[in-house]
């Protein structure tokens, strides 16, 4: 039987390296994971913004035609249908649109405010309604 003499295994120098490059390898790996993740908060965000809009906007043209009217800055919170939308508050803004005849057709925009991350953001949907 032969006996090997040469069996060498890794220094404590060798392991800590190791250690080090796989720590920096899971440090950015991680710290990607992260940014993915408030990436994705911030677009849940934007979404749930895009939704009220077009939410009010179907409101507003549920209305009848002379019932269309400005609406100041409000809360979506104060409002019972969308009581869970804390932070986030719209405007409403109808303007008559003058290319039509007699005044027949409005444009409404609803412009909803939130906040992301600290940044104040906003979105507006725009639509024309007509008399019926």
């Amino acid at each position: 039987m032969k006996v090997l003499n040469n069996e060498r295994g890794l220094t404590l120098i060798e392991v800590l390296v190791a250690f080090v490059i796989l720590t920096m390898t899971l440090v950015t790996v991680m710290d990607s994971f992260a940014l993915g993740s408030r990436q994705n908060a911030g677009t849940s965000r934007l979404n749930t913004a895009l939704t009220l809009a077009q939410s009010k906007i179907e409101e507003t043209k549920h209305k009848p035609f002379n019932n269309v009217m400005n609406a100041a800055l409000t809360d979506f919170s104060t409002e019972s249908d969308y009581a869970q939308f804390d932070g986030f508050s719209y405007t409403l803004t109808v303007e008559p649109n003058p290319a039509g005849p007699d005044d027949l057709n409005k444009t409404v925009t609803v412009t909803v405010f939130y906040s992301d991350g600290g940044v104040d953001k906003q979105v507006a949907l725009t639509a024309e309604i007509t008399k019926r």
